[in-house]
């Protein structure tokens, strides 16, 4: 390749672009991986407090007299 040095910095050029690409595309994958992991945790606690509050309004319900009849 040195009998063409344009053609030696253009492949140079290119293997450079190619790994700032590969970096940035680890990066956002690494990104992504996180943001799965919190979504998970926030779901897990909205079923936690969905439960939470079933559980209470169940116990409501039961811990009220009975109206008298008319």
């Amino acid at each position: 390749m040195s009998d063409n040095p344009d053609l030696e910095l253009r492949v140079t050029e290119l293997e450079s672009r190619s790994a700032y690409q590969e970096s940035i595309i680890q990066d956002l994958s690494d990104c992504i991986a996180k943001q799965w992991e919190t979504l998970d945790k926030l779901v897990r606690s909205v079923n936690l407090f969905k439960d939470q509050i079933s559980s209470l309004e169940e116990g409501i319900q039961t811990n009220l007299p009975e109206k008298p009849p008319p």
